[in-house]
């Protein structure tokens, strides 16, 4: 094989794990978080009210609605699925790989933000939430755009960039609230301090850009005051951010250090990069003039780990929108280590990044053969073709670029792949309210309703194909005396329900269960996962005689 004909294999091979792992993301249950959200975009497209959110009839404060404005559209296009739900706000994230890649271009070069891009793209953080999907997938892309364009406005003074920058602040306050124009502010206020541009600190030009990130992120302030008043705009702006660092909200994590370790997995394959990268980074503050630098990234990261760090609410998806600025800073580095006539360096990172595909490969192995193995060929063939094309990339005579950055994305992508594909649907199974919506919906009479009593998640809202009824106490629970009833209800529940209804009781569906939000090696481990499950129950109750 010729070397162009070779090239134009690695390429087509990698593009197509990436696609094939982001493909199969899309069709992965949704629980947790995911799942409420999937619940308050059912809701808009039931309701057609795009502004006042709600919840299992509730009003809902939560989060701002630009997340599940995408995922409406998914739903009024296929209808309520999991792929129609995942699908355009996966799509929107996509935008954030051209927004890494202008970022890296502006602050740097072309290589740069190419490579960012590559790392950004091919990341454990980034697979993860384009299947598991939170608010902070669409964040990131909507930060990344108002950093790049609050730096390109500093260069060009072109007021096309500075109307950019502020919608992209919009979009982000519009994506989490507050923290979406906390990030900008903090790159933009870092950069200019320490370039001693003091006048632009203070410019009143600032005015008019916040009021567009106003005018943008309106909608959110909208539907909360339509619902709570002026309290909603205090918890959009104070309660909801304040209360997360004291945890007088939510949260109760003193773990200082929990972000440093979190994202040593989060930016995996490229973990040993990045610790490169800042090295070098924290390193050059001492040796190079503050003329010759930008400090975006380092006020846009440092600034929000800080902050986040001290916080007792915390979450790995919480610095998902600090991932771009990361593999920016990493790839320069990178960039001039490579660059240099002296490959020594590159080497010895060749040498060191070698050990992570073997780690992945010894890791989807386990995976395949122990925890979650499959007896389906295709995947055992797939695994095989990627060992032996990355076998051969390495005795060939490539340059060191293709033998640093594309085993470790293949074997990254190919473990995507396995865990979307065969892994995560069978870890699924024990999610007992997707089972429990299912045979409702198989069995139920459209007359039916459906009632959750004792359990705090959401995916049964998204799930059921009726409007689910929530029950704070079997008070509020009255029969229906022409149509069966069903409640899905947690052990304790059913103790209760058989006391009360146990004349009454025609069916009852015990389920396990496990939380998907909580994989513990317990659970993960064939031979203990029994003990980890706890049982729930679908229970149907005849009409009342």
């Amino acid at each position: 094989m010729n070397s162009q004909k070779s090239t134009t294999f690695y390429l087509v091979f990698t593009v197509f794990l990436m696609l094939c792992a982001y493909f199969l993301g899309l069709f992965v249950d949704t629980t947790g978080d995911a799942g409420k959200y999937a619940a308050v975009a059912r809701n808009i497209i039931e309701s057609g009210d795009f502004i006042n959110l709600k919840i299992h009839g509730e009003p809902y404060d939560q989060k701002p609605p630009l997340l599940f404005w995408l995922a409406a559209l998914g739903f009024r296009i296929g209808g309520l699925h999991n792929w129609t739900f995942k699908l355009f706000p996966v799509l929107y994230s996509f935008c954030g790989f051209w927004f890494t890649y202008k970022l890296g271009q502006t602050l740097y070069n072309k290589n740069t933000g190419k490579l960012a891009v590559l790392m950004l793209s091919s990341s454990w953080v980034f697979f993860l939430f384009t299947m598991d999907v939170h608010t902070d997938l669409v964040l990131q892309a909507n930060v990344t755009l108002a950093i790049w364009q609050l730096a390109a406005f500093m260069k060009t003074r072109n007021t096309s960039n500075f109307i950019w920058a502020f919608v992209g602040v919009g979009l982000a306050m519009l994506s989490k609230g507050p923290i979406g124009a906390a990030v900008p502010a903090f790159a933009l206020s870092t950069h200019l301090l320490l370039k001693r541009q003091y006048k632009d600190i203070f410019h009143p030009r600032w005015l008019p850009g916040i009021a567009i990130a106003l005018i943008v992120s309106s909608p959110a302030l909208i539907g909360l005051y339509n619902q709570f008043g002026f309290e909603g705009i205090k918890f959009f702006f104070i309660v909801n951010n304040v209360g997360r660092i004291t945890g007088s909200y939510a949260g109760d994590n003193t773990d200082y250090f929990f972000y440093f370790h979190t994202l040593l997995y989060l930016v995996l394959p490229w973990t040993l990069f990045v610790i490169y990268g800042f090295y070098k980074e924290f390193g050059s503050y001492f040796r190079s003039s503050y003329k010759n630098r930008e400090y975006y990234t380092l006020g846009g990261i440092w600034i929000f780990i800080l902050i986040a760090s001290i916080a007792r609410g915390k979450a790995p998806h919480y610095v998902f929108m600090l991932i771009p600025m990361i593999f920016v800073v990493t790839a320069n580095w990178l960039t001039k280590a490579l660059e240099k006539p002296n490959q020594k360096m590159a080497k010895r990172l060749l040498l060191a990044q070698s050990f992570i595909p073997v780690l992945i490969t010894a890791f989807l192995i386990l995976i395949a053969a122990y925890l979650f193995p499959t007896t389906k060929k295709v995947f055992w063939i797939l695994i095989v073709a990627s060992l032996t094309a990355i076998f051969f990339l390495f005795l060939s005579k490539r340059e060191i670029k293709t033998k640093l950055f594309v085993p470790s994305v293949i074997m990254m992508a190919t473990l995507i792949v396995y865990l979307n594909g065969q892994a995560l649907p069978s870890a699924y199974k024990y999610q007992a309210s997707a089972k429990a919506s299912r045979i409702y919906n198989q069995q139920a009479l459209p007359a039916e309703p459906l009632y959750n009593y004792l359990y705090l998640q959401y995916e049964l809202y998204f799930y059921s194909r009726t409007d689910v009824k929530r029950l704070y106490s079997l008070d509020e629970f009255s029969p229906d005396p022409e149509n069966a009833s069903w409640i899905f209800t947690s052990e304790a529940g059913k103790d209760t329900i058989m006391m009360d209804y146990a004349s009454q009781i025609s069916a009852t569906f015990p389920l396990e269960h496990r939380s998907m939000t909580d994989l513990r090696p317990r659970f993960l481990n064939p031979a203990t996962r029994k003990q980890t499950l706890t049982p729930m129950y679908l229970i149907k109750i005849k009409p009342q005689d």
